[in-house]
């Protein structure tokens, strides 16, 4: 969740001219900025995944659970369109399907997928994330009348209706479906004694990012993008860790899962021996109403890039950055900084408040 913030804050905060894609023209120091927040989005998903598995572990029935999984999601796929479409962009233009989409369709699928035995969720969710690539040369342009449905499932652009643009897909739902799924089956490794989930939680990370470290260095299956170690090593550097997001490859999802596996087995052992309580303290107080927060965060940084281009004269600009605008990376992350704390005592009040009334149940769709 603090990750995220920073990625959103480099979008409204940062010189537009500084395109982080463009290899050659980002600093390296920028470049990874942008990178390191690709961990979010497959984390957000893979956690709500193995949260749901937990739920049941702790005595939910299947059908409350693919209740609960259904209204969830498709709240979550509403406010996409609605509340955070708008807190974006300061105006009821085009939606936008991102994150909150891609975690809302994934649980209505999961609500379904619940009701097979273990391994064949596995095996679901392993064939969405390892076989989606296989069908990169299929273009929505080409499928006539199933072009709205190839954009929703696989590939991002523009639903169409009566030949009008009306919704733009950032996140195509069929490897993001495989995340959750692949999450919901972790939920066994969680139930596992310390000691062994611990060691468990290792290998699946590791094996992950030698699974990437072997693709991309043998330019094999699983991304569309390409690399050359023949442009300097810093270029080369940033190729190959350039993977593709949008939809989320085969290999993105390996080294981004990779990695948080690592994180997780870490931050569980450190918890697991009573150090780093500050974790419990106040980090965790973000992850408890992550909801409210995300809403939140995205409507704080706006606003305050909304009366920043103000008061340096650029006029008031709702929809996009004025030309000229824009700090220097360590500005950017003073601002991140700034309203990552700022926002640690309104959260941790509605967590608190959320604890407190287990009882109105409406608070578990916040």
């Amino acid at each position: 969740m603090i990750l995220m913030a920073l990625d959103h804050t480099r979008d409204y905060f940062a010189p537009q001219l500084l395109m982080t894609d463009d290899l050659s023209r980002a600093s390296t120091a920028l470049y990874f900025t942008r990178w390191i927040t690709h961990l979010c989005a497959p984390t957000f998903i893979f956690l709500a995944g193995l949260s749901v598995y937990l739920q049941l572990a702790r005595g939910k029935t299947k059908a409350e659970l693919s209740f609960f999984l259904i209204t969830r999601g498709l709240w979550l796929i509403w406010l996409e369109m609605t509340v955070n479409t708008y807190g974006w962009q300061f105006s009821l233009s085009m939606p936008s399907l991102q994150v909150l989409w891609a975690i809302g369709i994934s649980m209505v699928m999961l609500a379904g997928l619940i009701c097979l035995p273990l391994p064949a969720i596995a095996v679901t969710g392993l064939a969405f994330i390892a076989g989606h690539n296989a069908f990169d040369h299929v273009h929505a342009s080409s499928l006539g009348p199933w072009a709205n449905i190839w954009h929703l499932l696989h590939e991002p652009g523009f639903l169409v209706v009566a030949g009008k643009p009306v919704i733009y897909v950032i996140y195509p739902a069929i490897p993001w479906n495989g995340v959750m799924a692949l999450g919901f089956c972790f939920g066994r490794v969680m139930a596992l004694p310390d000691a062994w989930r611990a060691k468990f939680t290792v290998v699946c990370g590791a094996n992950l990012l030698v699974l990437f470290a072997i693709l991309r260095s043998l330019h094999g299956y699983g991304d569309s993008t390409s690399w050359t170690s023949s442009s300097g090593v810093a270029v080369a550097i940033k190729g190959f860790f350039n993977v593709e997001k949008y939809p989320p490859s085969l290999q993105y999802c390996a080294v981004t899962l990779g990695l948080s596996l690592l994180l997780l087995a870490w931050f569980d052992s450190l918890l697991g021996s009573g150090k780093a309580l500050w974790l419990r303290k106040s980090v965790e107080v973000y992850g408890r109403v992550p909801m409210a927060y995300y809403l939140v965060h995205i409507y704080v940084i706006h606003s305050v890039t909304f009366v920043l281009t103000a008061l340096m004269g650029y006029g008031w600009h709702a929809l996009g950055l004025p030309q000229g605008y824009g700090f220097s990376l360590p500005a950017v992350y003073l601002i991140w900084m700034t309203i990552v704390i700022s926002l640690y005592w309104p959260m941790r009040y509605y967590a608190d408040y959320k604890h407190a009334h287990p009882e109105k149940r409406w608070l578990s769709y916040f």
